[in-house]
């Protein structure tokens, strides 16, 4: 058997999967083998780790290649201690300007430790060590300066602004305005005892409560009350209505005035109405309407009472109407056509000197002789007859045309004499209407004296009197 010095050497470079090592067990006494690349180290990276592998692999089976570790730049540095690698980051290399907080590692900074000198305005401090007790801070003219302090000290003290910067000052109290300062407040108040200007209250309310505004602060004048008005003295408060007045009404002098209900399409009526007696038996109120008065020799005012206008419907009337029990009558109706109605009751004059007064009435001249027709279109007027004789016992007839007869119209008819000396034999002229159509009526002439009548022209006067408009 050969000794093993006389064997051939083998290194590990060249040891490969038929290379054996024979192994031999004194208990059991039976060999066994090892195949000798097996023997040799492996290097590998844990399957569950996640960062870059240490070593570059195994060469020659017998050495294990390891990286090298060096920093990217000047904030880390690398250096060994006996058998350690030791990293350490450089602080003064760190721009915090670059680093993302999100993960907030940086939560503060001490200003007490990390921070030197007085932190200026620029870099968020207030350039200032101590500021004075009781102050409030202010900036400067410029955004950098040195932040200042301004005392506050004196009770009711408020900082304002101005052109010069802000400054401590107590509030100044006006006309009806008291100013209480203490320590931390300010009380004001306002007694409105006088107002020196106008009051602007911007379309705000006022509520008056169950007070007054007046001229002098007393309990009359204007006072509101939910959606009523009264005016007047306080003793004599009602508000039965929209708008309340103790008193009379006066306008100024010098000028128009309209009162009337605003225009629109559903018309409402404007009623002046005196007053209604609530005791038994009591009479109503009077309501009076007067013109105006003159002054010496002047005219007096006209009392204007005036239907309604229309542009081309018809026109309001004017009406007097009394009421009974309850129960209106229209007495009296002049209507869009001036056309005056007695309605109900009577025309009744009681002076002995006035009467019914026809004015413009109109006048015609029979041409020829007294059966010569005329045409006179007027509810009253004169004929004057033809200046000839009318025969004893005898008869003339003529037609007068006039378009303001009906055929139910009622003619009065009188003769007026020329002279009296005029009457001979008896010889008297009677005039009487023949008969009546619409348009025109007839008037028949009679002489039943024994003698002719003068030949000096008579006159007749009509009026008529019509059963309809």
């Amino acid at each position: 058997m050969a000794s093993i010095t006389d064997l051939t050497a083998i290194t590990k470079a060249n040891v490969t999967a038929n290379d054996l090592l024979l192994v031999a067990n004194s208990a059991r006494g039976d060999n066994k083998k090892f195949v000798l690349n097996t023997l040799f180290p492996t290097v590998q990276t844990n399957s569950s780790a996640s960062g870059a592998a240490l070593w570059t692999g195994v060469e020659n089976q017998t050495a294990i290649t390891l990286k090298g570790i060096r920093s990217a730049n000047s904030r880390l540095t690398v250096t060994t201690a006996t058998q350690d690698i030791v990293l350490t980051i450089v602080e003064a290399q760190i721009d915090l300007a670059n680093c993302n907080n999100s993960s907030n590692f940086l939560t503060s900074v001490n200003l007490a430790s990390n921070v030197t000198g007085t932190l200026p305005v620029a870099n968020g401090g207030t350039g200032a060590t101590a500021f004075a007790d009781k102050a409030v801070i202010i900036s400067q003219d410029s955004g950098t300066d040195t932040l200042s302090a301004v005392t506050m000290s004196t009770n009711g003290q408020l900082l304002i602004g101005g052109t010069s910067g802000p400054t401590a000052a107590t509030l100044t109290a006006g006309t009806n305005v008291t100013i209480t300062n203490g320590d931390g407040t300010i009380e004001i108040a306002s007694s409105l005892a006088s107002v020196s200007s106008d009051l602007d209250m911007n379309n705000n309310d006022i509520d008056l409560g169950t007070g007054y505004l007046s001229s002098d602060g007393a309990s009359n004048g204007l006072r509101v009350t939910s959606s009523n008005v009264y005016i007047g003295a306080s003793g004599s408060y009602f508000n039965t209505d929209a708008l309340n007045i103790s008193g009379g009404i006066t306008l100024r002098t010098n000028a128009s005035h309209t009162i009337q209900i605003g225009d629109g399409n559903s018309p409402g009526a404007l009623s002046l109405r005196g007053q209604t007696n609530t005791a038994t038996n009591g009479n109503g109120g009077n309501t009076n309407i007067y013109a105006g008065t003159a002054d010496g020799s002047g005219t007096g005012g006209t009392l204007n009472l005036y239907g309604g206008d229309t542009s081309s419907g018809t026109g309001g009337s004017v009406k007097v109407i009394t009421s009974v029990a309850g129960t209106e009558t229209d007495a009296l109706t002049i209507d869009g056509s001036s056309d005056v109605t007695v309605n109900a009751g009577s025309l009744i004059i009681t002076s002995a000197t006035e009467g019914l007064v026809h004015t413009n009435r109109g006048a015609v001249t029979q041409a020829t002789n007294h059966t010569t027709g005329v045409t006179l279109n007027a509810t009253s007027g004169i004929i004057t007859l033809a200046g000839v004789a009318l025969n004893a016992a005898a008869e003339a007839e003529f037609t007068v045309t006039n378009s303001t007869v009906q055929a139910d119209s009622m003619i009065m008819l009188t003769v007026q004499c020329p002279a009296a000396a005029s009457a001979t034999d008896n010889a008297t002229m009677v005039a009487q209407v023949s008969g009546v159509s619409a348009g025109s009526f007839n008037v028949r002439l009679t002489n039943p004296g024994a003698g002719n009548v003068s030949t000096n022209a008579h006159k007749l006067n009509f009026l008529v009197i019509n059963n309809s408009v």
